[in-house]
């Protein structure tokens, strides 16, 4: 389960989330990042990942997807910044 929080205001939109980014809730996430900022923003907005403990394979390629597009992602913990780095890695591979 995922549990999505919309911050911030237009200029300056943020997301929080809590819990597994997986399966289904991929999606949702997309969907709530898309919709949290206007199309001439280039999807900038910040993503706090203090609390997810856990992101699958297509929510860590979401996640590096958001960042390419101006997201910041921010308080992820030691293990999500390993998550992620090792996603970036697989990307870099062609893996």
């Amino acid at each position: 389960m995922l549990r999505i929080t919309q911050e911030g205001d237009a200029a300056r939109p943020s997301l929080r989330l809590e819990g597994r980014l997986e399966g289904a809730w991929v999606e949702v996430l997309r969907k709530a990042w898309t919709e949290s900022v206007a199309p001439t923003d280039e999807h900038k907005v910040m993503v706090d990942l203090g609390s997810v403990s856990f992101a699958d394979r297509e929510g860590r390629a979401l996640l590096l997807e958001m960042q390419k597009k101006g997201a910041v992602l921010a308080k992820a913990s030691g293990f999500m910044r390993h998550i992620l780095a090792a996603g970036d890695d697989s990307e870099r591979k062609g893996e």
